[in-house]
């Protein structure tokens, strides 16, 4: 297994963890029906074959009209873009998963098995290319871009845990055994998700530093889904303060400005003068809709912010128990004072 192979696996658990604040829960047994314990891991049955996975889970609640919600994360933690090859693997995996149920020949037993209808995101630590969005647009693949400056603190935790396993581990070829990782990757995941303390870690102090250090920059922090009007899911990395804000008032007007040194990322602050600050990164696709007409860029960016993603939505589990709809609407008058 290669470093980016690595990171990717880890950063994939940590993504677990933190949208766990959208009613989020990690998959972590067989079921016997669409979820079997083959080759060495959980796999999930489709109309054609076993497709496993490392990371899926399923989302508290159900809208109406539609089956059960589950979503498989995939993270990709590489140097380049991530590009349309494995947007078309999350095609193909969907299609047989969504496909697989046959009613003709069941039992009243089996025809009562709750059933699922399955999603697919893509989180990458450096981007997608244009080919890859496209395609994901056309297909219902979610793309999350995590290259903005927001994630970095726990990208960089995440490629020093990598760089100390290789040390140890790797030979002449820079890689890390299957074995060795696996082994790892299950201590990592049960201290960032307090399933064990660190007395049952067996690796140096210096990679146990590392992750304790992560564990407590994701502790502090919430990744929010937020569904806006447009195609996209727009990520809301925050802090706790977000969170309490949010308590005391789920629904708020917001300021939306773009950083100067970086013309696709965005700060929400409230209008409620809640000590919270919100960044994120829009997707290349759209920041490049944004910028097309370079001689009105900025009414473009207005109609952007007022009709695009003017008005944020999400579901969160405030309290840990109980789902509570949020919404930040954009303020026209409250971004330009805020701009003055």
């Amino acid at each position: 297994m290669n470093k980016s192979q690595a990171r990717g696996y880890l950063l994939e658990i940590v993504l677990s963890k933190l949208i766990e604040i959208n009613g989020y829960e990690s998959i972590r047994t067989a079921d016997n029906y669409e979820i079997v314990s083959e080759h060495h891991g959980l796999n999930v049955k489709g109309r054609g074959g076993l497709h496993q996975f490392d990371t899926l889970g399923r989302f508290r609640i159900t809208p109406p009209f539609v089956y059960p919600l589950r979503l498989f994360v995939e993270a990709k933690f590489q140097s380049n873009p991530v590009g349309i090859d494995r947007v078309r693997m999350g095609i193909g995996i969907l299609d047989d998963v969504n496909s697989n149920y046959s009613t003709v020949q069941m039992g009243h037993q089996q025809l009562t098995v709750e059933r699922y209808q399955y999603h697919y995101a893509i989180f990458s630590a450096s981007g997608f290319t244009d080919n890859a969005l496209r395609l994901a647009i056309a297909h219902k693949i979610q793309l999350i871009d995590l290259s903005g400056d927001e994630y970095r603190v726990i990208l960089d935790f995440i490629n020093e845990i990598v760089e100390c396993l290789s040390d140890i581990y790797s030979q002449e070829n820079s890689t890390i055994s299957k074995e060795d990782f696996a082994e790892f990757k299950e201590q990592f995941s049960k201290i960032i998700r307090e399933e064990s303390d660190e007395s049952d870690f067996i690796y140096s102090r210096e990679i146990l530093d590392a992750v304790k250090d992560l564990k407590c920059v994701i502790n502090g922090m919430n990744l929010y889904f937020a569904t806006v009007n447009n195609q996209f899911i727009i990520p809301l990395l925050s802090d706790k303060k977000f969170k309490n804000s949010l308590s005391m008032n789920p629904h708020k007007y917001i300021a939306i400005k773009r950083k100067e040194d970086h013309p696709n990322k965005w700060i929400i602050t409230s209008k409620d003068n809640q000590d919270f600050l919100i960044r994120f990164t829009l997707p290349n696709v759209l920041h490049e809709y944004m910028i097309s007409n370079i001689n009105h860029k900025d009414n473009i960016a207005m109609d952007i912010k007022e009709n695009r993603i003017g008005r944020l939505v999400f579901i969160a589990y405030l309290d840990g128990y109980n789902p509570t709809l949020c919404t930040l609407k954009f303020d026209k008058d409250f971004t330009q004072t805020k701009l003055e």
